[in-house]
């Protein structure tokens, strides 16, 4: 009797492992027909493959722009927290950074470009200046590597042809005539402006002083060298020039020795104005303090921080991570990663032939707005510029310094 009983129990313990044998096959045939291997039907990782890819951060962590530089990898980082681990096609691929220092300096840039390629990364944020990108442009050219700055905004840079490189801050094109409109408004008739022989110094200043003669401004050019400890020479031939307005286009060190060297020789009241290269909290200092930077005026290659959709958040999260205020362009190298990782996955493909077609057709809703990329010239428009609505010279954000830090002047 006990052992009938127990034959029983084992044939229904024997029916029950074969019926669940048989479901879990059956089970195994739908999700192959259904889903893909590593990933159910809700998007969760599973187990599946994972592949690592390498994103390049081209910047300067040391030289003359360090706080650009810096501002410019922090973007990124909070990006690669954001988007750096993506399905695509059942697969998880991880963004491994490859963060290179070019200091700015344009030998330098091209050995750092020739090192991301070697390295096989699949594109490239950077650089941060344009004499630096103008090095690394052709060798990610050649590599057919795409490459997007948060922060070039010097016109050159659209000038070598290459597909390969677009950016998601604005074409001086652009912000040379804003700043040539704001100097007349301020109303100056006699105009010096000022670069550093680069390659974004002269570009803006040449702009901002055709935008000038246009109506009739009388101009002055003097130049510089970055790294120049003594400007005396051009702030005498400022002096015996007598203009309203100094328009320095180069970055803050030379600015800021610039302001100083001109208060020092009776020039205090004379408009002192810049590009985006001077709107860094270290010009204060490097003017001597805050009496002589009161009242400098500097434009922007970007929507003013308020219409930028997302900022209020960006800013939250960059204060957290880092403790301190959002850095020059960091937002604008935010969502140039995130474009990029757009674009790889709208490729399907980590091939960066595919990447780079996928760029060209790209719309994308970042921190600054949504923004697409110019696949041909079109007005002040250059090829690989951004292409977002209201990108004109009226739009170019305006700052001054009170009280020792950048407010905006409206």
């Amino acid at each position: 009797m006990v052992q009938e009983r127990i034959r029983k129990a084992l044939a229904l313990m024997l029916a029950a492992a074969l019926a669940l044998s048989m479901f879990g096959l059956t089970g195994c045939a739908a999700d192959d027909g259904g889903e893909t291997d590593g990933e159910t039907t809700d998007g969760e990782t599973t187990g599946g493959e994972v592949q690592t890819i390498k994103i390049g951060v081209q910047t300067a962590l040391t030289g003359p722009l360090p706080d650009y530089g810096l501002a410019a990898k922090n973007g990124v980082e909070l990006a690669l927290e954001d988007f750096g681990t993506f399905e695509m096609d059942g697969t998880t691929y991880e963004v491994e950074l490859v963060v290179l220092d070019d200091k700015a300096e344009p030998t330098e840039s091209a050995v750092v470009a020739q090192t991301m390629a070697d390295e096989g990364v699949v594109g490239v944020i950077g650089s941060l200046t344009t004499g630096a990108t103008l090095s690394a442009i052709p060798i990610y050219f050649e590599n057919r590597i795409p490459q997007i700055s948060g922060s070039v905004t010097g016109p050159k840079a659209n000038e070598t042809g290459a597909d390969t490189f677009f950016r998601t801050c604005w074409n001086d094109a652009v912000q040379g005539e804003a700043l040539g409109v704001w100097a007349m408004e301020l109303g100056a008739k006699k105009v010096v402006l000022m670069d550093d022989n680069g390659a974004y110094a002269v570009g803006l200043a040449d702009v901002a002083e055709a935008t000038l003669k246009a109506e009739g401004v009388e101009t002055l050019r003097q130049n510089c060298q970055s790294g120049d400890k003594d400007l005396s020479a051009q702030v005498a031939n400022i002096k015996e020039f007598g203009p309203d307005a100094v328009i320095f286009t180069g970055y803050h060190p030379e600015a800021g020795l610039l302001r100083k060297q001109m208060v020092e020789a009776g020039m205090a009241d004379v408009i002192f104005m810049g590009g985006d290269g001077i709107r860094s909290a270290e010009l204060v200092a490097q003017t001597g303090g805050e009496a002589n930077a009161e009242g400098i005026y500097a434009t922007f290659g970007g929507f003013p921080e308020e219409q930028q959709p997302g900022y209020a958040a960006f800013a939250a999260k960059y204060q957290e991570k880092y403790g301190e205020e959002v850095g020059p362009y960091a937002q604008n190298n935010y969502d140039a990663f995130g474009a990029l990782i757009e674009a790889i996955k709208q490729a399907g493909s980590t091939d960066t032939e595919d990447i780079i077609a996928a760029l060209q057709d790209l719309t994308y809703e970042g921190v600054t707005g949504t923004f697409g990329f110019a696949t041909e010239a079109a007005g002040a428009v250059a090829k690989g510029d951004i292409v977002v609505e209201g990108l004109t010279p009226a739009n170019v954000p305006r700052y001054v310094v009170k009280d020792g830090v950048w407010v905006s002047a409206e």
